[in-house]
């Protein structure tokens, strides 16, 4: 797949009362102190959770090239030289990674690489700029294609990762780091997927300009057939947002959705319950142990998890390696992520419904208990105010008898800047897309996929 067309921008609607921008600020806020009263929903943890034995090495502070800054039992797998200092003299990124699989959580599996810089500090001189596990591919994280890895590029004071990936649906991710005033910085990134040589989802952020874009086109096969035989079809849907600071790369190694599968200790030393919550003897819910995480960043972790015929929202502090539960419901959540302090998720609208079905060659009619919406909420980090913000039902959602059961939905959002962006899934329909704020207000429809 080619990194992406210079395709001029078609923007699918245009939001009369939406504010497209918003203050530029990082996710932030930590938790508030607990008051006495709440110090009874508090557990203190006695017992460590199982720890990954893999402890990954810190590199030498200086050295005389690049070879020097290699541990023993690793090996450089790629470098690339440019002067990012802007003093005259070479410098180097490069990725290390251990020379045989380890034993991992008791599997044997690969470590996470390691990308590092090395900065000149006179002739034949060099210091260790920074090191970082968590924005390099391990050599299985690359589906069915296998070791998703490719070389890295360097120009100036900046250098760029690659990876390439899936089987018959394939993906790529490129993203260009820059050093400015002795910080490294996040700079841009590309992320393309799609079938074959049929892009169906392309997506950049260039954080200088402070704008990002979004292509889309339908992922169904019937669909795809009609534009197959096309040189370059159109996208059903394209649409610009605006973006946040820029992160650092510290920063971004730490959001980066795969940084919670490098942790090697969810050590946790008090659990606490929200307000509303019954306290129980945490044991199988903590991380680590099985849980499906949603979002990270250099704060804390999210995920969902299931207790009692319930679903909560576990956010785990590394600072502190405090576990706060949060957000109890009946009804599934998906979706998680963190933005400004505050959690937003989605979770499905379930009904007792009658519908329409064929069998043996009869119309019968069918009761069932069935997913007929979707709804995205919002949660303070303390467990308090809950909000709906969105809400999608289903178009035959309001007959008494439908026409058919109803098509497999989720929704998926992503933030910036103080904007939601929301697609509905919806089975093999058009999926509908709605920008609105943070709040929830300003909410307007921009377009579907496919377009027709």
């Amino acid at each position: 797949m080619k990194g992406g067309r210079k395709a001029a921008l078609i923007m699918a609607g245009v939001c009369l009362g939406v504010l497209l921008a918003g203050e530029s600020s990082e996710a932030s806020g930590r938790l508030a102190e607990e008051g006495a009263g709440a110090r009874k929903n508090q557990r203190e943890r006695v017992e460590p959770l199982e720890k990954r034995p893999v402890s990954l090495p810190a590199l030498p502070e200086e050295g005389r090239g690049i070879a020097d800054f290699v541990p023993d039992g690793w090996k450089l797998l790629d470098s690339t030289g440019t002067d990012f200092n802007g003093d005259g003299i070479t410098d180097y990124i490069g990725v290390l990674e251990t020379e045989g699989s380890m034993d991992i959580g008791g599997q044997m599996g690969w470590p996470p690489r390691i990308l590092f810089a090395a900065a000149s500090i006179g002739e034949g001189r060099y210091r260790l700029d920074f090191q970082n596990e968590n924005l390099i591919r391990t050599r299985s994280e690359g589906g069915v294609y296998g070791d998703p890895y490719l070389p890295l590029t360097a120009e100036g004071n900046s250098f760029t990762t690659h990876t390439y990936g899936g089987s018959a649906w394939k993906w790529s991710e490129d993203y260009t780091y820059t050093y400015k005033e002795g910080i490294w910085y996040l700079l841009s990134s590309e992320k393309i997927y799609g079938y074959g040589w049929y892009e169906t989802d392309y997506k950049k952020n260039d954080w200088e300009s402070g704008i990002g874009v979004r292509k889309k086109r339908s992922s169904e096969f019937d669909e795809m057939e009609k534009h197959w035989e096309e040189e370059d079809p159109a996208y059903d849907l394209v649409y610009e947002v605006s973006l946040d600071a820029p992160m650092t790369l510290q920063q971004a190694g730490r959001r980066w959705w795969l940084a919670t599968d490098r942790v090697r200790d969810w050590e946790v030393k008090k659990v606490e319950f929200a307000e509303e919550i019954e306290p129980w003897d945490v044991s199988e819910e903590l991380p680590g142990k099985s849980t499906w995480f949603g979002d990270c960043d250099e704060e804390c972790a999210l995920y969902t998890f299931q207790h009692g015929g319930k679903n909560y929202i576990g956010l785990y502090q590394w600072r502190d390696k405090t576990l706060r539960i949060m957000g109890e419901t009946e009804e599934k959540m998906d979706s998680l992520q963190r933005y400004e302090g505050s959690i937003y998720y989605s979770t499905e609208i379930k009904e007792d419904i009658k519908y329409k079905k064929q069998e043996d060659g009869l119309e019968q009619i069918a009761e069932e208990n069935e997913v007929v919406g979707m709804r995205l909420n919002r949660l303070n980090a303390d467990g308090s105010g809950k909000t709906v913000l969105f809400e999608y039902r289903y178009s035959d959602a309001e007959q008494e008898i439908k026409e058919n059961r109803p098509p497999y939905l989720s929704l998926i959002f992503e933030i910036n800047a103080g904007e939601i962006v929301v697609e509905v899934y919806n089975g093999e329909e058009p999926h509908p897309f709605y920008r609105m704020n943070t709040d929830g207000s300003g909410q307007c429809f921009i377009g579907q996929v496919p377009s027709e």
